[in-house]
């Protein structure tokens, strides 16, 4: 089942807070957030994978 933006989730709350602070504070254009962002998913895969694998057993 795939999952979804829920704004009563606190982690997904710190997700929009850090894209929210990445505009407002360090001057990036929404644009711009979004391609760090996407460079924080390339960079982080990995290890994220290792995370849930860990957690499953």
């Amino acid at each position: 089942m795939r999952k979804l933006m829920d704004q009563n989730n606190f982690n997904h709350k710190l997700i929009i807070a850090a894209l929210a602070g990445m505009v407002e504070d360090d001057g990036l254009t929404p644009h711009e957030a979004f391609a760090v962002l996407e460079d924080i998913k390339r960079n982080t895969f990995h290890a994220l994978a290792e995370i849930h694998r860990e957690v499953k057993k």
